[in-house]
């Protein structure tokens, strides 16, 4: 398939978001801290279980969407763009870092001993987390046009899913060799202002942009 302008788009933002610190990025952080990258690598499946749940739910909606009227896609290219602010604007708001502590006080303190809990983790991590599925419903329309073939769909969620999965795992490693030192903190600290900018700034081009 053509790797085309819309595609390559849809790749960047899809790193964007992904590496933007969330509820995701904390269970990774905190199982990394409590039991090693394995359990990390587990939750770090687990979570794109959910994508992928979210994704294809979101998807079966897409082609009625897409052929609504132009009323339709600019309300959707809106919402879209109104959702991407949101996240830049939370990241640049945020007072402080999230730190292990927090993610260790949201989650229960379960013995790690099976890769199964770790995974559990992870899925129910995302699914429970709504504003994953208003991402895919909002957002991942903006690039499909009617006429796309379903390979292309297939093709976007593969790639999200693809890059996730690397992120968190190397994220996991990295996270558990650092421990508790303070170089990680500064790290997302760092990582949160400079994506919550570019999002913001993706926002604006979103909902000037035209059909």
């Amino acid at each position: 398939m053509e790797l085309d302008g819309r595609l390559l788009a849809w790749i960047a933002l899809s790193a964007l978001l992904i590496a933007t610190p969330g509820p995701d990025t904390a269970l990774i952080i905190r199982n990394a801290l409590a039991s090693g990258p394995r359990a990390s690598t587990m939750s770090a499946l687990g979570v794109a279980v959910g994508i992928l749940a979210w994704a294809t739910a979101a998807t079966l909606g897409v082609g009625v969407l897409l052929e609504r009227s132009s009323t339709a896609f600019t309300i959707l290219k809106l919402a879209g763009a109104a959702y991407l602010c949101y996240l830049g604007l939370r990241s640049l708001l945020q007072r402080g870092t999230p730190h292990t502590g927090g993610a260790r006080r949201a989650l229960p303190e379960l013995p790690m001993r099976w890769g199964a809990q770790a995974w559990g983790q992870g899925l129910f991590s995302n699914l429970l987390n709504p504003k994953t599925g208003a991402f895919f419903v909002t957002v991942m329309p903006q690039f499909i046009v009617p006429g796309d073939p379903t390979i292309r769909l297939v093709l976007m969620v593969a790639v999200f899913e693809a890059m996730l999965l690397a992120w968190l795992i190397a994220y996991g490693h990295v996270v558990s060799r650092l421990g508790r030192s303070g170089l990680g903190s500064r790290v997302r600290h760092f990582m949160t202002r400079l994506t919550g900018v570019v999002l913001i700034g993706l926002g604006a081009r979103l909902a000037f942009e035209r059909r």
